[in-house]
C-alpha cells in the first residue's frame, strides 16, 4: 500500500524588490534566473470548513485522465514539454519534464486521490481547497490540496527543480491541474467491466465484515481505488492495481472462488497472521491486467490460530457479485 504524504510544515516566503538599472552590452543570463517569475498567492480564507467541491470527488477523480491535467498548454508558464517526457506508470498519477526559459529542467509528478495527514497545518488555499506546502529539500517540494478531510485525501504536485523555486512552480503546476478539473477534464477510456470507476468500500455487507473483522469494523477510502476497514479485531485493505498478473511462484496456492473464478492465496505469520487474496478480473494489455486484491491481517490471535485465508475469502466471495463483468 502507498505510504501517505509527509506532513507539511507552514512556510514563509518573503518577497524580495530590487530596483536595479543596468546597462550592458550583453543579454540577460537566463541561466542564472529562476523561472516561473510569477508567483501564486495562496488564499489566506478559512481552512476548516467543510470541503464540498464536486469537481474533486473521489468519484470524479477516478475516471479523470491524469496526464490530460498536465498538457503542455496549462503548463506553459512553467515551460516546455521535453519530448516524450509525459507518462502515467500508476493508475492517478501522471510524470513530466520541462524546460524552462533558462534551459533549467523541472520535474513533475502528480497523484490524484493522495493521501495526506492532517489538515490542521495547512496554509491557507488554492482553487478554494486546503493548502499544504511542503520543502523536501533544496530542489524539491510537495504541494498539496486536501479534497477530503476524514479520510485525508488530496491532490498533489511533487516538483523536482534544481536552480529554480521547487514549491512556486509546484504550486503553479497544481493551481492549473485543479483549473482543468474545474473545466470538463478529459476522462479516461472505460472498456467493458473496468475496475476504473468501482468504490472498494462499497463491495462488502455489513454482516459479511463483521463476521469476519469483528465488531465495529468501519472502512474508509484509501487512495483512488484502496479501502481499509478498521476498528474490529482484524483489519483488512482492498484494492484493484493495473499490473502483472498474480503466479503460484510469488502469490501462493490456487483457491476456486466459484462461478468459474480462480485466484491465489498466500498466507503469512509473523507477530500477527495475514492472508492475502489475488485474482484477475479483466485483462488489459500483454501479460498485464485489472488485478484485485485483499488483504486480512489480525494482530490479535496467537500466531498460526486464526483462520486468515479462511476469512480473507469469504469477504472476496462477498465482493464478487458486485464487480462489474468484463
Amino acid at each position: 500500500m502507498p505510504s501517505p504524504a509527509p506532513s507539511a510544515r507552514p512556510r514563509r516566503f518573503f518577497a524580495l524588490l530590487l530596483a536595479v538599472s543596468l546597462t550592458t552590452a550583453c543579454g540577460p543570463d537566463l541561466a542564472r534566473q529562476n523561472f516561473p517569475r510569477t508567483t501564486v498567492t495562496a488564499s489566506a480564507a478559512p481552512t476548516d470548513g467543510p470541503i464540498d467541491d464536486p469537481a474533486v470527488t473521489l468519484d470524479v477523480q477516478r475516471l479523470v485522465d491524469p496526464c490530460a491535467l498536465m498538457d503542455p498548454a496549462s503548463m506553459a508558464s512553467l515551460g516546455t514539454e521535453d519530448e516524450d517526457a509525459r507518462y502515467s506508470d500508476d493508475l492517478g498519477e501522471c510524470h513530466d519534464q520541462l524546460t524552462d526559459a533558462g534551459g533549467k529542467q523541472l520535474r513533475l509528478a502528480l497523484t490524484l486521490g493522495d493521501l495526506l495527514t492532517s489538515s490542521a497545518d495547512t496554509q491557507g488555499t488554492l482553487e478554494g481547497l486546503p493548502l499544504q506546502v511542503d520543502k523536501l529539500d533544496d530542489t524539491s517540494c510537495l504541494v498539496s490540496v486536501y479534497t477530503s478531510r476524514n479520510p485525508g485525501l488530496g491532490i498533489s504536485v511533487q516538483t523536482d527543480y534544481d536552480g529554480g523555486n521547487s514549491c512556486n512552480a509546484g504550486q503553479t503546476a497544481l493551481q492549473k491541474v485543479l483549473q482543468r478539473m474545474h473545466n470538463n477534464p478529459a476522462r479516461l477510456n472505460q472498456p467493458k467491466g473496468t475496475l476504473l470507476a468501482v468504490d472498494f468500500c462499497t463491495l462488502v455487507d455489513d454482516a459479511t465484515i463483521t463476521s469476519t473483522l469483528g465488531k465495529g469494523s468501519k472502512p474508509s477510502a484509501y487512495g483512488l481505488h484502496g479501502c481499509t476497514w478498521d476498528g474490529g479485531s482484524a483489519t483488512a485493505y482492498f484494492d484493484y492495481r493495473d499490473t502483472y498478473a498474480p503466479t503460484a511462484e510469488d502469490d501462493g496456492q490456487q483457491v476456486d472462488l466459484g462461478n468459474g473464478k480462480t485466484a491465489f492465496q498466500k498466507k503469512e505469520t509473523y507477530a500477527g497472521t495475514r492472508c492475502t487474496v489475488k485474482w484477475v478480473h479483466r485483462p488489459t494489455q500483454d501479460d498485464q491486467a485489472e488485478v484485485v486484491s485483499f488483504q486480512y491481517e489480525n494482530y490479535n490471535d496467537e500466531t498460526g490460530a486464526d483462520d486468515a485465508c479462511g476469512k480473507a475469502v469469504t469477504v472476496v466471495k462477498a465482493a464478487l457479485p458486485k464487480l462489474p463483468t468484463p
